[in-house]
């Protein structure tokens, strides 16, 4: 889908895993874009399915000039004021979903991973199911300061509300499983980019109409086609391209700087 830029967005959201970091490192063209960007005026809105601590040194990398626009977090569960980390806003799941979800996947012989809001309940994760010895989950938790509060499963009617529930496997079959969980409650999560976007555009005066952003995976799906101009790398899933407007540079290419590039140097 071609369109043509007319006018700079005065909002741009990016995907963070896959978009922006691709294999563990950020295109430096990529990150110098940003930064034009942000000087030109474009408020620049990290859009990521992680938690904030788990964004935080990402954010921190890029050192994009104040004052510094919220980050949308954990799929737009969460949008997390970056200066301070406080909460702004927060969408979670609802109890019984959240309960019957995290116990299906602990059936499955998942250690499963119930994120809160670590701001307002002063941990990040429930942990149900024990993953000693288990190196995936090591990888994930080595370095990182997060705080775990073994569970035996989440109630589902009290306690902190959850914002994402996990596993973590190198092996297809969690694909299947999430894929299927994916589908199975698709009507049960209502936190989407989209929706965490328009909440931090409210600040702004700024319509999803009047943003842009960039994705490559299927959460991004909502933002990419609700935004007034939108890209995905051209290696991205075929329903990820057409739900945006614009295809550029496969990740790890410079896809970022080059859609930053449309956006600053609009047709005449």
């Amino acid at each position: 889908m071609g369109v043509a830029v007319t006018r700079p967005p005065r909002l741009l959201a990016v995907d963070v895993d896959g978009t922006l970091l691709h294999d563990g490192r950020i295109d430096p063209a990529d990150r110098d874009a940003l930064a034009r960007a942000a000087v030109e005026g474009v408020t620049v809105c990290l859009c990521t399915g992680r938690s904030w601590r788990e964004v935080r040194p990402i954010w921190e990398s890029l050192d994009l000039p104040a004052p510094h626009a919220p980050v949308v977090c954990v799929g737009g569960a969460l949008v997390a004021e970056p200066d301070t980390g406080r909460t702004l806003y927060s969408r979670p799941f609802d109890r019984p979903a959240a309960a019957e979800l995290a116990g299906y996947m602990h059936r499955a012989g998942y250690p499963v991973m119930a994120l809160v809001d670590a701001w307002r309940e002063g941990f990040d994760y429930f942990l149900i199911g024990r993953c000693d010895g288990n190196p995936v989950y090591g990888r994930f938790f080595d370095g990182r300061e997060l705080g775990i509060r073994p569970s035996e499963g989440l109630d589902p009617a009290d306690g902190p509300r959850t914002l994402r529930v996990s596993v973590l496997d190198e092996e297809a079959p969690a694909d299947r499983l999430l894929a299927r969980l994916r589908r199975d409650f698709a009507g049960r999560i209502e936190a989407t980019k989209l929706t965490a976007l328009a909440h931090v555009g409210q600040g702004y005066r700024i319509a999803p109409a009047a943003m842009a952003a960039i994705g490559d995976d299927h959460n991004d799906i909502p933002m990419l086609a609700g935004v007034g101009l939108s890209a995905a790398p051209a290696d991205a899933p075929e329903e990820v391209r057409r739900a945006a407007h614009l295809t550029v540079a496969p990740r790890g290419q410079g896809g970022v700087a080059e859609f930053v590039g449309k956006l600053l140097s609009p047709a005449r």
